[in-house]
C-alpha cells in the first residue's frame, strides 16, 4: 500500500507529459508500492536528495582506472 493514492499518482503521470495505456499506469502504479517505501527509508536522519549516491557520481570519471 502506498502512501501515493491513485488519483494522485495518475496526475503525477499526466504531469510528466507520459503517454501511456491504463494497464501501463497499473504496471507503474504496482512498482511504486515497492519504490516508495525504499525512498523514504533512504530520506532520513537529515538527509536529503544530494546524499544519493546517484547525485554523486561523475560520468566522466567512470572507467579512466582501467586506461
Amino acid at each position: 500500500m502506498t502512501k501515493t493514492s491513485r488519483a494522485d499518482f495518475e496526475a503525477l503521470v499526466r504531469r510528466a507529459g507520459l503517454t501511456i495505456s491504463p494497464d501501463q499506469v497499473d504496471d507503474i502504479y504496482t512498482g511504486w508500492g515497492f519504490i516508495e517505501p525504499m525512498l523514504e527509508r533512504i530520506r532520513v536522519h537529515g538527509r536529503d536528495r544530494a546524499a544519493e549516491p546517484a547525485l554523486t557520481f561523475d560520468p566522466a570519471s567512470f572507467g579512466t582506472e582501467a586506461a
